[in-house]
């Protein structure tokens, strides 16, 4: 479903609101973000920062604890990232802020009509192997929290959840 949040102003963090997808599978919940990567973006990173946006898919999928631990470890380098810079760190990338995106209250719309009963992309189809793309795409190691803290313990920042 397409999920909508807003939330007001409170304190120092600004109003705001946002949208993203999710999926309700099983009794699990998952976000689904096309760019994730972008919502962490900063002016001046470190070389450090921007080797950990290098982490990121193209589409991250991710149940709903996966996502808090992401946006927290992120928030805690891009904290560090301006610091090293010395940079003042904007409402808008702390992490109060940036968990709103996808935990403050949101309004769900589904299309409860399905169009046709075959959806692109919900069913496994099969894979057709081309010659010159060595799997590269498919065997890439997928995005995980635990190969960000990986990220973040080799480059010396040390968190440890």
């Amino acid at each position: 479903g397409l999920c909508k949040t807003r939330w007001e102003r409170k304190g120092r963090f600004p109003a705001g609101d946002y949208e993203y997808i999710d999926v309700n599978y099983e009794g699990n919940r998952y976000i689904v973000e096309t760019s994730l990567m972008t919502e962490f973006e900063i002016a001046r990173p470190t070389n450090q920062y921007s080797s950990l946006l290098d982490v990121f898919p193209l589409v991250f999928v991710g149940k709903v604890e996966e996502i808090k631990k992401v946006v927290r470890l992120m928030c805690s380098a891009i904290k560090d990232s301006m610091k090293t810079m010395d940079m003042h760190i904007p409402p808008w990338r702390r992490n109060s802020y940036m968990q709103a995106k996808w935990f403050s209250l949101y309004k769900r719309t589904t299309n409860e009509v399905a169009a046709r009963k075959f959806n692109i992309g919900f069913e496994a189809r099969p894979l057709k192997p081309y010659n010159n793309c060595r799997d590269a795409f498919g065997s890439k190691v997928a995005f995980k929290v635990g190969h960000l803290t990986t990220a973040f313990n080799l480059d010396g920042i040390g968190m440890n959840l």
